[in-house]
């Protein structure tokens, strides 16, 4: 091993030290010293000078330093994809990095960029957690939703549905909640049918997986509810508000969700000329929030 070589793997060790003790400030000199000395030893498009630029800039986004650190990781990323043959595992480590980065700092397209590369990658992985690709997929529909891209975002949570059937079997309960944010999402676009449709689907997985009160069900039913509120079928969303009130109000301290529910039942009772029912049922409500 050359010298620059041998004294970058030591400063990499001594690097690892600093991490797991979490001195940040010596860390951070170290790595930059190390950047320094892998450009010298690695010229070119080399696994540890992308390293180095990793290393550097993951330090300074822990310190909080994001805008510095995406310029480093957007360095290390580069590199990755130019090094033969490609490392997968690299580019998609990278480039989820740098797509949650570039989210949290608003830069929309710069994240939808990384997010896709990093689903690219990770789908030629046997092991990356289905969890990994759904959050991306779902944070890229989210984006786009946001932007007022709305068909654009459709294929994403399709995606994300077909990795964790592929991965968990069709009755899984995180299959009910992809099921659960697909038909949120036709909901907003005012697309009730396909709604209903799959609400109904992840409603009878969980009371499948839950025979008992559990507030996923709760919160199918409150959503199913919704969707027949939002199209005037008022008897069937009152049947499905009622259904979800009573999980809630059977559980010992009710969620936020137990909220919408009672604020949601309240507005229809009121729709329909019934304001002392609502009342009553927001009065209710704050004695449990109080108790």
């Amino acid at each position: 091993m050359k010298g620059e070589e041998k004294l970058w793997s030591i400063l990499n060790d001594k690097l690892d030290t600093l991490r797991a003790t979490n001195r940040l400030p010596q860390a951070i000199r170290v790595a930059e010293t190390a950047l320094e000395i892998a450009k010298r030893a690695f010229p070119g498009a080399q696994a540890p000078l992308a390293t180095s630029f990793e290393n550097l800039g993951q330090l300074l986004d822990q310190k909080g330093d994001s805008v510095t650190a995406r310029a480093y990781l957007s360095k290390a990323h580069a590199i990755l994809e130019k090094v033969k043959p490609p490392d997968h595992r690299a580019i998609f480590r990278s480039a989820r990095r740098l797509g949650f980065l570039c989210d949290n700092l608003g830069q929309s397209e710069e994240a939808i960029r990384f997010y896709e590369k990093a689903i690219a990658s990770g789908i030629q992985l046997d092991d990356v957690p289905y969890s990994d690709l759904g959050t991306m997929l779902n944070n890229v529909a989210l984006i786009l939703r946001k932007s007022g891209r709305q068909k654009a975002a459709e294929p994403y949570y399709l995606q994300a549905l077909q990795i964790y059937e592929k991965q968990l079997g069709p009755d899984h309960a995180d299959v009910a909640s992809v099921l659960n944010n697909l038909a949120v999402f036709y909901t907003n676009e005012r697309r009730y049918t396909e709604a209903e449709e799959i609400h109904l689907r992840a409603l009878t997985i969980r009371e499948k997986l839950h025979p008992g009160a559990h507030p996923d069900v709760a919160q199918s039913k409150c959503n199913l509810a919704v969707v027949y509120h939002s199209r005037g079928d008022y008897a069937k969303a009152a049947e499905f508000y009622r259904d979800s009130l009573k999980i809630w109000e059977s559980s010992e301290k009710p969620s936020q969700d137990y909220e919408i529910v009672v604020s949601n039942y309240a507005d229809l009772l009121r729709s329909l000329g019934q304001g002392r029912k609502a009342h009553q049922l927001e009065v209710r409500a704050r004695k449990r929030r109080s108790g």
